[in-house]
Formats: C-alpha cells, sequence, structure tokens
C-alpha cells in the first residue's frame, strides 16, 4: 500500500509539473530569456512553424493523459484494496 500511496504522490507531483510548464515557459520568454531552450536565440529570432503548437498541445494532452490514468489507477487500488479508508473519496 506504501508504494502505491508514494506513486500516487508521484504521479500528482508530476501532473502539476506538466499543467505549471507552459506557464513557466511563458514567463520566462516574456522576461527576455529563452523560454526554457524552447527558443535558444530569443522570442524575436524564434522560428515558428504552423506545427509547433499543435506538437506541443498534443505532448501536453498525452502526459496528462497518462499521467490522469495512473493516478485513477491508484485510487481506484486503493479504494478497492481497503487501504485508503475515509483518504479516498470514491464511491
Amino acid at each position: 500500500m506504501a508504494a502505491v500511496r508514494f506513486a500516487l504522490g508521484v504521479l500528482i507531483t508530476l501532473a502539476v509539473v506538466v499543467v505549471l510548464l507552459p506557464a513557466a515557459v511563458l514567463v520566462d520568454l516574456v522576461s527576455g530569456g529563452t523560454g526554457l531552450g524552447l527558443c535558444p536565440t530569443g522570442l524575436g529570432a524564434c522560428s515558428t512553424s504552423m506545427y509547433t503548437f499543435s506538437e506541443l498541445l498534443a505532448i501536453l494532452c498525452l502526459a496528462l493523459a497518462v499521467l490522469g490514468g495512473g493516478i485513477a489507477w491508484c485510487l481506484r487500488f486503493l479504494h478497492t484494496r481497503g487501504g485508503g479508508k475515509g483518504s479516498v473519496g470514491l464511491g
């Protein structure tokens, strides 16, 4: 049970990082940075193709879907095994 709870904590932390990553890139770009390496020469000379936004959005959505599935599995596992009595609000 402890391993599943630890995995749940790691998955939730990773999901928060994936959600906050675009904001961190945007803040870095606005403050004159490279967007965490996304635009190495800065925002003015950053090459933008027509698929860049779609690719990044698809990667972020896929990562969130995988993490969400892992979180749901961990919660379901804890609920069915009785390891989350009172702490997991499923059912």
